[in-house]
């Protein structure tokens, strides 16, 4: 890890397997995060996860000792906001399939999103995202939403993301069900997106040779950084193992077995 702290100015940081699981931080995140300040790094910290807001996660981390703004979170939704934004996605016709929190984060942010399920024929776009209290009606309307015509929106495709129990189904598993249903293009607005990672450089303002990213999954982050030019760093604390890299074709450029210094 001293290697990577002398060769490079930015660090994008997974969350879920990297710097905690199930929301309990591992042992060396506060003092590495720490480290990263004493040694002026920039970071910000890239999340697949959108069950929070960026502010309720800078909360969380920062309960926990970990010093970190809402400026430097970035998750699914903040790259959908920003894409409305700078024009790319429409600012109408949106319903929203996930938790009450996200939903009303959307709204707050000025997104003009459907409330009433009945009116689903009337979405142009739907959003998924995956989150404990997800239901089969959710499932059902989004379903109908997409097979009436509907951009279909995914603040991931991850089929699984770890837990303490084990690697449990994420928002990947329900596009799945959504795509046997009815086929369509599938627009994912987390990682290994080319849109989130350029979200993630643009907030860190460094260069890509001197950027790396530290995550746990070979498809998301360590795939993900080598499609956007930046080296990358599997960190053994989350869903891949070291046997799990003898069957994969994406190679990170480090392997480390956690985040201590």
């Amino acid at each position: 890890m001293k290697k990577l702290l002398s060769k490079y100015d930015g660090f994008i940081i997974d969350l879920d397997g990297v710097i905690y699981l199930d929301k309990k931080p591992f042992k060396y995140s506060k003092t590495f995060i720490n480290e990263l300040i004493k040694q002026n790094k920039k970071y910000v910290f890239l999340t697949n996860d959108s069950s929070l807001s960026p502010n309720e996660y800078s909360k969380l981390l920062k309960s926990e000792g970990i010093q970190c703004s809402k400026d430097q979170i970035i998750t699914p939704i903040n790259n959908f906001i920003n894409l409305v934004d700078i024009k790319k996605i429409k600012n109408r016709n949106l319903m929203v399939f996930s938790s009450s929190k996200l939903k009303n984060y959307l709204i707050k942010s000025g997104i003009k999103v459907i409330k009433n399920i009945d009116n689903y024929k009337n979405a142009e776009k739907i959003i998924v995202s995956g989150n404990i209290n997800f239901s089969y009606k959710d499932l059902m309307y989004a379903s109908l939403c997409v097979q009436n015509g509907a951009e279909l929106f995914a603040t991931s495709t991850d089929n699984s993301y770890p837990t303490k129990l084990g690697n449990v189904p994420a928002t990947g598993s329900i596009i799945a069900a959504i795509l046997k249903t009815h086929n369509a293009k599938v627009i994912n607005l987390g990682k290994p997106s080319k849109s989130i990672f350029s979200m993630a450089l643009r907030t860190l303002g460094t260069n890509k040779k001197n950027t790396i990213m530290l995550g746990d999954n070979l498809i998301t982050d360590i795939y993900g950084a080598k499609r956007n030019g930046i080296d990358s760093a599997l960190i053994l604390t989350g869903k891949t193992t070291k046997s799990a890299l003898k069957n994969s074709t994406h190679s990170p450029n480090y392997i480390l077995n956690d985040l201590k210094l």
